[in-house]
């Protein structure tokens, strides 16, 4: 006997909808490649430009007896205009950022302070150093460090130790993880940017070292570096480690030279 009645309605189970997978924000600055091109002619073409005629003055106003070669080895002459410079550029950007960018210096260049993972970034930076000075052990790294005329005078010293761990870092990280590597990234990739923001931070020290090998371990340091500020989309963290990592060193000739009052203990 069948049932003139229709079977009661299947109960399907509500389909609930999958929450979106997180993507790691892209990269889109608010400035081009040529922005980048102009700022970086200002911070490193433009000083180069002008340090032979600061040693030239240097040389007619306050040594006219020293060679043009030993007035370019005065820590004054050589640090001072960089300072200087570093600055003026570093001013005008902060003012101008809102009519350039349209939005601060800080945010255009995703400083980003971080709120956690200090001690990861801390842990970075000192496992870097430890790596790449096991590294020196097998290349051949010159002997003699081309900033040893910065540790004549304990007030060179000092003035040097400044630009290592707290000025050289930041306009550094403000030019090549601030500027450069997004702009690399948005038309590259992220692969292609890390090796390419890398290779130039590498090549402005050649001027200092003279030499493939410690060329070379600054690219891995830029590698590093660069890694750190897309990781964590923050140059404020990539800052963090690079002081770390130059502040290690520096750390140790003071408490080796008692606060630079002995600077012959740092000779060998």
């Amino acid at each position: 006997m069948t049932s003139d009645f229709p079977p009661p309605p299947s109960v399907e189970t509500p389909m609930v909808p999958s929450p979106p997978v997180q993507k790691e924000p892209g990269e889109n600055p608010p400035f081009s490649g040529w922005d980048v091109t102009k700022i970086g002619l200002l911070l490193f073409l433009v000083p180069a430009f002008i340090e032979p005629f600061v040693i030239v003055f240097a040389q007619k106003a306050f040594y006219p007896q020293s060679g043009f070669q030993e007035v370019a080895r005065k820590t004054w002459v050589v640090l001072g205009p960089q300072f200087v410079w570093f600055a003026i550029v570093a001013v005008f950007l902060i003012v101008s950022a809102n009519d350039w960018f349209h939005e601060t210096l800080w945010r255009a260049i995703r400083w980003n302070w971080p709120q956690r993972g200090w001690f990861s970034l801390i842990a970075i930076g000192v496992a870097t150093l430890v790596v790449l000075q096991l590294l020196q052990h097998v290349l051949p790294v010159p002997k003699k460090s081309p900033f040893d005329d910065f540790f004549r005078r304990p007030s060179d010293a000092y003035a040097f130790a400044i630009l290592a761990i707290g000025f050289g870092p930041f306009m550094e990280e403000l030019f090549f993880r601030g500027f450069l590597y997004p702009v690399l990234a948005r038309r590259l990739g992220f692969y292609m940017a890390v090796l390419l923001t890398a290779l130039p931070f590498a090549c402005i020290h050649i001027i200092e070292y003279k030499a493939w090998a410690p060329i070379l371990i600054v690219f891995l340091v830029g590698v590093v570096l660069t890694v750190v500020r897309a990781k964590r989309q923050s140059v404020a963290s990539s800052f963090i480690v690079h002081s770390i990592y130059n502040g290690i060193p520096v750390l140790a000739t003071i408490i080796v030279s008692g606060g630079y009052r002995h600077l012959e203990k740092l000779t060998p």
